[in-house]
């Protein structure tokens, strides 16, 4: 679009990845400190302002590197924010809920559109090593003793309270652990390939003492393939595009499935809350369409949420913004993976975000803006192509049927290394 000096672009890039950096660090920090002070509570309360504000100034930065299809997702993610605001009284929302959608796809466009150079995505992987080590020695020192001297390593533990709780700091320890290990492997060096083994053990060994069953069960797929050499992944990559259509096709349908079933309990007893979501959802046909008002389900004295991303979803926007956040998704995986020169790396982001994906089938986090950015960067992420190597000679001949001009000629070939 605009053209503009390579330094001047280099500064802008520059700033702009402090700042998705910053905003991933600014989420990671509520999960890793915690909430219980005043001063934490008030950054997690505003947080919708911040990530907004933040995903809007990257864009700005970035206007000149932004394509027809860009253009065209921005235009709908305005007119998302339109259209919601019109039924904001039915769904008892305001302009800080219109514009979730909206800033699903500035992110992921922000983490498109800037440049991660191998330098950045170092420092950005050595972070969320940091974070996921962070989280790990609180799990490891602050975990309430097991009764009757329990081991913590024992499945039939019931840990209620960590600092946040067990479902929060397992989708932390997921998020960081993917982030760490897909940057990791992008450097395309042996020492950082062997890096990403002591991050699949620790996000393993977390997930597992605190008992969070979903980010559990996402890690151990991650891991399952992304082990994968990296030929096989680009072989099999049209699976990964057809597995994320049938999933998100699916999902909707199976949940409510499960949820009227009274003989399958297959996710630790969420049905009854996806029941009384989905008896609340269709009691007037246009919450099903645009959204309802806040949903919460009472057990007991507990007073819960959707603990389901989809049905999140559906209750804020209705069927229109699940489909709409659905077509975004598969809009960005397809089109990367219908590129010939698609690299191995990029396909660790995907079968990352579609593991993110697949927990989010047990928890809200997909939707909410202090998630957002650390789950859906993976997506934008997945963008990043590593450049082509520097040329290098063939000095080999033709030793069958040489003339006498090609005999000896060195000839110089461009060739790329694919992840």
């Amino acid at each position: 679009m605009i053209q503009i000096k390579r330094s001047t672009s280099n500064l802008l890039n520059l700033i702009s990845a402090c700042i998705l950096i910053g905003m991933t660090l600014l989420c990671f920090f509520l999960w890793t400190k915690g909430i219980g002070t005043q001063g934490m509570f008030n950054i997690y309360a505003n947080m919708n302002r911040y990530m907004p504000i933040g995903a809007t100034i990257v864009l700005l930065l970035n206007v000149y590197r932004l394509k027809l299809g860009d253009l065209i997702w921005i235009g709908v993610g305005i007119l998302s924010i339109l259209f919601f605001h019109q039924f904001d009284e039915l769904r008892q929302a305001g302009f800080l809920q219109d514009i979730t959608i909206a800033l699903i796809i500035l992110i992921v466009l922000d983490f498109k559109l800037v440049e991660f150079t191998k330098e950045l995505r170092l420092i950005f992987a050595g972070l969320m090593g940091m974070v996921l080590l962070i989280t790990a020695y609180r799990i490891f020192t602050e975990i309430p003793d097991p009764v009757a001297g329990m081991s913590i390593w024992d499945k039939s533990n019931k840990l209620q309270e960590i600092w946040i709780n067990t479902n929060t700091i397992g989708s932390s320890v997921m998020c960081s652990s993917f982030l760490a290990a897909t940057l990791l492997q992008s450097l395309e060096r042996s020492w950082a390939r062997i890096l990403k083994y002591p991050v699949y053990l620790v996000a393993l060994a977390c997930t597992w003492v605190v008992q969070s069953q979903a980010a559990f069960i996402a890690v151990v797929v991650f891991v399952l393939f992304d082990v994968w050499p990296n030929f096989l992944k680009e072989k099999v990559k049209w699976g990964y595009g057809i597995g994320y259509s049938v999933f998100l096709i699916g999902i909707f349908p199976l949940s409510l499935f499960l949820a009227n079933s009274s003989s399958i309990d297959l996710f630790t007893g969420r049905e009854d809350i996806w029941k009384h979501f989905y008896d609340t959802l269709f009691e007037v046909k246009e919450q099903f369409l645009v959204g309802m008002p806040p949903f919460t389900f009472q057990r007991g004295q507990q007073i819960l949420g959707n603990h389901n991303s989809y049905n999140a979803t559906l209750g804020q926007f209705g069927l229109v913004g699940l489909v709409l956040m659905s077509m975004f998704i598969l809009y960005n995986v397809w089109l990367i993976i219908v590129k010939e020169d698609t690299q191995a790396t990029q396909l660790s982001f995907i079968i990352a975000f579609f593991a993110v994906l697949m927990q989010s089938t047990m928890e809200d986090t997909l939707m909410a803006p202090y998630w957002i950015p650390i789950t859906f960067c993976l997506l934008g992420l997945a963008w990043q192509k590593n450049p082509i190597d520097e040329d290098f000679y063939d000095y080999s001949v033709n030793v069958f049927d040489p003339t006498e001009e090609e005999a000896f000629e060195v000839r110089p070939t461009r060739k790329s290394r694919r992840g």
